[in-house]
This record gives structure tokens, C-alpha cells and sequence, in this order.
């Protein structure tokens, strides 16, 4: 008999952190915690200072995991299963931090301004001991620290290296100040405090932009309402959105944020829904329309109970998943995680090596410059920022135009795209059938209504087209005494005026009915559905129903093809209704009367071809197709079985967001690329020119002023680079 293991149900924990600074300090952590028993997953993201956790609470709970994250040199603000907590932790973090490094540079800036002073005064060297001293210690005082945990921890980071170089810088004056002796031995105080100045304003500079780099999902947080009008008991409360529950009934007035997710039961209105789907032109609520925490009324008053609270709300689930995925690694950034971890120590044997070499042939006051500047201009920030930087403003400005991006892995997909496949229903068309014509026979006025009152118990969706169109008419169904829906073939319905039937062409002529030659013609070769009424046995004409085209539709379709992209549409609906869809839209290659699984297989079959295949779609038939495909889209409007297949889902139901998608997805890797290009090259030439590599043939050698202000501008550029993506034209 087979052992049964009981399932493990895992939870997921997002942790702001103190500390975190570079790629060898992403990397430490993922090792550490990843080790930790009971963690399933771990990924660090470095621009928003925040890890996301995957744990089972049998084996690992808030407690040991902050622990670890202490015995690591670092440390956990918060310990919370609530993206929205754990967000506005960190985004009070990286601004105490932000503020912390602008307070060291000015003071640091005050204190080389000082120093510079004894060219024109002459101070004693004491006098410049002591001043430099204070550069180094209290404007210097967090790299220190720094150096201080990694050091117990038993690992370096770039705080080492910072830490470091200032120091040998700082006390090898202090010994040829106390020991005087040779007189080409001299203290470089004007080197500590211009390296402790520069590096803090390229750590500022690079924080400031970092919080720059979330506000798309910050902003999200920011405007999220903290309040919300419930009526109970016949009374009207402001309460706080927390104390919101499901089946709650809550009063929107003009003017006021939606608080939670929910449905309308009373009144009219026109939201604003462009902080969700980034369209600007209201949508128009009433009994029974869904609204959306976050959104604002513009007109009218609401009522409507919550469904979805807390964390369930669309908006949070946005921002969970955005948050998730600029954390999730991708893998360019595994391997570069691998080299930076490497980094470090390499600096360190560099920095030794050059330090010694200049000591045997120059003597130490050349040593300890060249040992400070290897130390100093190393930079694993711009290696480690290269990527995550990118990825985070990127899929911030993606979600801001409605455009949710599961993984950086999809940039490489999206951005190579060869063959696009289109679902049809739902996606290249609305979804939603309507009248599109009543053709009764002669003189019958009231047609509509005899098709209203058939279809009024009806749930088929065509009956619903039918009661939208009799609604908007203000014609009234009659009052039935029986009905009956027949499966796969139409309903039959008993009034005062006699038996109505409504159905198809086929079950008609079961029936024996006769229709009309003309419109038995007119029905057979339109592609259309089709609805036949019938009173008491006779004839009394048909309406047309239609699945109405996206507007967009055809202009994305030359779009596509403009970028060398081939698109191809795939149904289950028949050989005649596909054709006319790809004809009125410009597709070339489709599919019809396809199953789920044989979409899968076409995709395959792309994919055998040596095409990289997207696939677009939004129902539960859609699912294979969309998990099969390089890169998979889903609409919004579709189900959640689709959304879950997908690796890309459009928040509106706009098939231009295609085209958008592709476009962000190329302008990411772009700069991802130009990022690591510079990361990479600067530390490639600028560490074996602060060794000294150049100096014997060309006499080029930089002092550690000019490497610590080289590593703050190596990281700045990187952040300044990745912050073009917010205002790039797509």
C-alpha cells in the first residue's frame, strides 16, 4: 500500500529589510534563508529593499526567520502576509535611508570644505587629523557598520569595500602624523573626506531615484481610501476600510473612492476607472455592475455590497502582483547574482595584490592610494541594480497602462514574438452577442416582444441579448403560464395569445414548421446565429445575433504585420462565423471548429517551426493553448483559469495592449542590456586602471577621490538609465 503524505500548505510572507545595499547582499540572503529549514522559495528584490518568502508554517514562523535574517547582518522591519504593510514599510525605509545619506553628505561636504581650507591657511596636522577623523567616523559611520555585520556574518559587501578604503586611507595618516618619518610619506586627509563625500552623494542620488523608480506602485497605495460609508441598521457610518465586510452594504456618493471591491444593488452612476485599466472615459454603473476599490464616482450616488475586501480587492491583487513579479529573478539575473557573489572577493585579492606590488616599487604612500582607489571604484551596486532596476520601473509602467507582467523570463518571450494566435469569442470580439437585426414577417409589430417573452426564463445567451435589447426598446415580455427550455435547440413558451416558440433553423424544420423560402435562403447562408419565432405554429420571422468585432481589432492586425509578426486566429465556432471574423479584420491564417487541445497543439505546432508563438485568450478553453505558448495573454474580461495560464494579463479589454506589451517588453530589455553593457565595462577598465595597470606605459592613475566619485556615478547612471522607461515613448 502507498504512503499518503499529508499536503503542505505554504505561505508567503513579504519582509521589508535594513542593510541591503548590493548584489552580494541579495545574494547572502537568498543563500542564508534559503537554507533556513522550511523555506520552500526565496527572492530578494534590491530596489525596493524587500524579500518575498515562500514557507511552510510547520517548520519555519516569523520569529526564526527574522533571526536568520539578524545572523546575516541584516535586518526585518516587518514580518507581514500583507503586501500593502510590507510596502509601506519599506517605502518609510528607503526614505529614512534616502534622508540618512543627504545629512552625511552635507556633512561630509562640510567637512572636505574644511579641509581644502589648510591651502589657504595652513592648519596644523592635527588640526586635519582630527577633521578627517570626523569625516571618516560620523559621515562615515554607515559604512562602518555595515562592514561590521558582514564581517560577523563572515562575508564582504560593498559597505566592505567603502569601509575599507577609508580606513587605510584615514589611518595610514594617523600613523605618518604620530611616526613621522620619511617626507614623501604624507597623510591624504583631503582623499578621506572627498571619498566619504562622494560616495554618500552617489548613495543618495542613487536612493532618491530608487524611490522614483515605485511610485507607480507606491502611488497605488498612496490613493488607496481609508474610509468608507456603511449602512447598518438603517444608519449611515464612516468607518475604516478594514472594518469592511463581505455582504456589507456601502453608500458611495458623488465625488467619493470606492472602498472595496463589490456589486451595485441601487442607484446610477459613472466611475472612473482609469487608476485600474488606464482608460479615461467613465463606465456606467447599475444594479448588478461590479465596481472596484480605488475607482471614483463622478456623478451619481451608489449603493452596493462589498464582495471583495482586504487583500482580495482587484487593487491589492494588482499591486501583489506586480510586487511579486519585479521580485521574481530571471535569468540573466541568476547569473548575475552567481558573478557578484564572486565580486567581492575578487576586489579584495585585486586590491591586495595591486597594493603590494606599488609597496615593493613605489613605497606605501602609493600602495595605500592604490589600494583605496581598487577599493573604491569597484561598484557591484551597478551590476547588481542592472537588471531589478529595470524591471521594476519597467513593469511599474506596464501596470500603470493596465499591462501585468508576471516574470522578467517574458521579456525575453514578448519581445521576440514571430506568431501571434487569437481566440476569437471574448477576444478579437467582445464576448457578448447582440441583436443585430429583427427581420419579422409582414406586418408583425409585435415581434420583439413575442421573442422577449420566450426568452425571459430563458438562461441561454441569447436569451440575455434578447431581454438587453427589449429593455433598451421599453418593450415588456408577456406574462407566460409555462416554459420549457429544450436543450441544443430553442424554448417553448405558453401565453395568453397562444404557444411561442424560439429556436433554430433545424429544430424548426423538426417541427414541421414552414418558413418562408426567402427566409429560409437568407438564414442558411449568413454566417450569423440565427433565433426563428413561431406563434400557435406560424411563422413570424427572425433576428440576426452577432458578436460585434473590437473596434481596434483590424488596426492591430496591420499593426502586427507592420512589425514583421504573423497573426493567425483559433475557434470553436464554425468554418462560416470564423472566416467572416478574419476577413472583416484582415487575418490571413485561422482556425475554426478547433477544441482546446487542438489549440494546444497548434501552438505546438508553431513552436516546431522554430516560431516563437504568443497566444491571446480569455476563457477556460483557452488555458492549454495559453500554458503551451512561449508567451501566453489573457483579457480581463475572461476567466480566471486564463488569467492563472497566462504570462501577461490586460487589466482592459483593449487588444492594442498587445502591441503595448511587446513594445514595453523590447524597451525593458533594451535598457536591461545597456545597463549591464555599462556595469560590466566600467568595472572591466576602471579596476585595472586604479591598480595602476596603465601608469608604467601612459602614467594614468586615479586617486581615491576620483574612484569613489567614479563608483557613485557607475550606480547613479545605471538608476538614471532604468528611469528612462517611465517616460519613454512605447
Amino acid at each position: 500500500m502507498a504512503e499518503v503524505f499529508p499536503e503542505v500548505k505554504l505561505k508567503k510572507a513579504v519582509i521589508p529589510l535594513e542593510g541591503v545595499h548590493c548584489a552580494s547582499c541579495v545574494a547572502r540572503l537568498e543563500k542564508g534563508l534559503g537554507s533556513l529549514p522550511g523555506i520552500a522559495g526565496v527572492s530578494v528584490n534590491l530596489p525596493s529593499r524587500t524579500a518575498f518568502l515562500s514557507y511552510d508554517p510547520a517548520l519555519a514562523d516569523g520569529k526564526t526567520i527574522s533571526a536568520r535574517i539578524a545572523e546575516l547582518g541584516y535586518k526585518a522591519l516587518a514580518f507581514s502576509e500583507s503586501a500593502g504593510a510590507a510596502e509601506n514599510t519599506a517605502l518609510k525605509e528607503l526614505d529614512r535611508e534616502k534622508n540618512m545619506f543627504l545629512r552625511r553628505f552635507l556633512l561630509g561636504l562640510l567637512l572636505t570644505g574644511f579641509l581644502f581650507l589648510d591651502l589657504i591657511f595652513g592648519f596644523s596636522q592635527y588640526t586635519m587629523l582630527a577633521a578627517a577623523g570626523l569625516a571618516w567616523g560620523a559621515a562615515g559611520w554607515h559604512f562602518h557598520a555595515g562592514f561590521l555585520r558582514a564581517f560577523k556574518a563572515r562575508t564582504a559587501d560593498m559597505n566592505s569595500l567603502v569601509s575599507l578604503s577609508t580606513s587605510v586611507t584615514y589611518f595610514y595618516g594617523v600613523f605618518v602624523t604620530l611616526f613621522p618619518g620619511d617626507a614623501h610619506y604624507r597623510a591624504q586627509w583631503h582623499e578621506v573626506g572627498m571619498l566619504v563625500t562622494f560616495i554618500n552623494l552617489g548613495r543618495w542620488l542613487e536612493a532618491r531615484s530608487k524611490n522614483k523608480a515605485g511610485e507607480a506602485v507606491a502611488k497605488l497605495f498612496k490613493i488607496a481610501p481609508k474610509f468608507a460609508r456603511r449602512l447598518k441598521d438603517g444608519r449611515d457610518q464612516t468607518v475604516p476600510v478594514a472594518e469592511i465586510m463581505p455582504g456589507d452594504l456601502v453608500l458611495l456618493r458623488p465625488g467619493e473612492q470606492v472602498p472595496v471591491d463589490g456589486r451595485v444593488t441601487g442607484g446610477a452612476s459613472a466611475l472612473d476607472e482609469s487608476l485600474l485599466t488606464g482608460e479615461a472615459v467613465p463606465v456606467e454603473k447599475a444594479a448588478g455592475a461590479r465596481v472596484y476599490a480605488g475607482t471614483i464616482n463622478k456623478t451619481g450616488a451608489l449603493e452596493f455590497t462589498a464582495e471583495g475586501v482586504g487583500e482580495e480587492t482587484v487593487l491589492m491583487k494588482i499591486i501583489k502582483a506586480v510586487e511579486e513579479s519585479q521580485a521574481e529573478k530571471s535569468a540573466v539575473q541568476h547569473m548575475v547574482d552567481k558573478i557578484s557573489a564572486w565580486f567581492v572577493p575578487l576586489v579584495f585579492l585585486a586590491a591586495a595584490v595591486s597594493g603590494g606590488f606599488w609597496l615593493y616599487y613605489a613605497g606605501p604612500g602609493r600602495a595605500v592610494g592604490v589600494f583605496a582607489a581598487v577599493l573604491a571604484v569597484a561598484c557591484p551596486c551597478a551590476m547588481g541594480l542592472a537588471v531589478p532596476m529595470a524591471v521594476a520601473v519597467g513593469f511599474g509602467r506596464a501596470a500603470s497602462a493596465g499591462i501585468l507582467i508576471r516574470n522578467a523570463d517574458v521579456l525575453e518571450q514578448a519581445s521576440g514574438v514571430d506568431v501571434v494566435i487569437f481566440d476569437k469569442t471574448g477576444t478579437i470580439t467582445e464576448g457578448r452577442l447582440r441583436l443585430d437585426g429583427l427581420h419579422p414577417e409582414p406586418g408583425e409589430k409585435d415581434f420583439l416582444q413575442l421573442l422577449a417573452s420566450a426568452e425571459e426564463k430563458s438562461e441561454h445567451p441569447f436569451a440575455e441579448a434578447v431581454r438587453l435589447q427589449a429593455a433598451e426598446a421599453g418593450v415588456k415580455p408577456l406574462p407566460l403560464t409555462a416554459f420549457e427550455a429544450v436543450p441544443g435547440k430553442g424554448v417553448r413558451a405558453a401565453a395568453a395569445q397562444g404557444e411561442i416558440l424560439a429556436g433554430s433553423l433545424k429544430w424548426f424544420d423538426e417541427l414541421g414548421l414552414a418558413v418562408p423560402a426567402a427566409s429560409r435562403a437568407e438564414i442558411t447562408a449568413s454566417s450569423d446565429s440565427m433565433l426563428l419565432v413561431a406563434l400557435d405554429g406560424k411563422f413570424k420571422g427572425y433576428a440576426r445575433l452577432a458578436d460585434a468585432l473590437r473596434p481596434e481589432a483590424a488596426g492591430l492586425v496591420q499593426e502586427l504585420e507592420a512589425m514583421g509578426i504573423e497573426p493567425v486566429m483559433a475557434s470553436g465556432d464554425r468554418q462560416a462565423v470564423v472566416a467572416h471574423a478574419a476577413a472583416a479584420i484582415g487575418i490571413k491564417t485561422f482556425h475554426a471548429e478547433v477544441f482546446p487541445e487542438e489549440k494546444r497543439r497548434l501552438v505546438m505546432r508553431y513552436k516546431a517551426l522554430g516560431k516563437r508563438t504568443a497566444m491571446v485568450g480569455d476563457g477556460f478553453n483557452d488555458a492549454p493553448a495559453l500554458s503551451e505558448a512561449d508567451l501566453g495573454m489573457a483579457m480581463r474580461s475572461g476567466t480566471d483559469v486564463a488569467a492563472h495560464a497566462s504570462d501577461i494579463t490586460f487589466m482592459h479589454n483593449d487588444l492594442r495592449s498587445v502591441i503595448a506589451a511587446v513594445k514595453i517588453s523590447k524597451a525593458i530589455k533594451k535598457v536591461i542590456n545597456q545597463n549591464l553593457a555599462w556595469a560590466f565595462a566600467y568595472n572591466i577598465v576602471l579596476i585595472p586602471l586604479a591598480a595602476g595597470a596603465f601608469y608604467p606605459r601612459w602614467g594614468v592613475l586615479i586617486p581615491p577621490s576620483a574612484a569613489g566619485a567614479a563608483m557613485a556615478l557607475s550606480s547613479v547612471s545605471v538608476v538614471m538609465n532604468s528611469l528612462r522607461l517611465k517616460t519613454m515613448k512605447i
